[in-house]
């Protein structure tokens, strides 16, 4: 299986970022007449392309995963996370799903929403009313 050119490289790695599969990835650079072995040496090997690799790196922030703190860590594979959700609601047409991918979709759906309307990682504004709430009455409690 041939080298993706550095430029190629680059866009298969956003396209990567972006949220695509390997396999949906490799689709846009391979002739639509490849055979499957052709398919399946390109998604085994172009993932791990030197060229690929440094791409990512550089979209990523520009330090390798193992020497990332924990906070960006985090921060990347969470995006990474969002990305792939937001792919899979974008590539699946909602009204032809059924059981567990109406459920897929359903479950990105909110967590998307939830990421877009910044409340991602906190409680409903119902939730903190309640212990606002709670921690009024227990504040009271101890000064009576």
């Amino acid at each position: 299986m041939s080298k993706l050119q550095p430029g190629q490289a680059e866009q298969f790695a956003l396209i990567l970022l972006s949220g695509a599969p390997v396999v949906d990835a490799v689709s846009y650079f391979l002739d639509t007449k490849a055979s499957d072995a052709q398919r399946l040496a390109a998604q085994q090997e172009w993932p791990n392309q030197e060229d690929v690799l440094a791409a990512i790196q550089r979209y990523t922030g520009g330090e390798k995963w193992h020497e990332m703190d924990d906070g960006t860590r985090m921060k990347v594979a969470l995006n990474k996370h969002y990305n792939e959700m937001a792919y899979f609601l974008w590539t699946a047409n909602y009204t032809d799903m059924t059981g567990n991918d109406k459920l897929k979709a359903d479950t990105c759906r909110i967590a998307l929403e939830t990421k877009v309307a910044g409340m991602a990682g906190q409680e409903s504004p119902l939730a903190r009313f309640y212990h606002d709430m709670l921690s009024k009455y227990e504040h009271q409690g101890a000064v009576s």
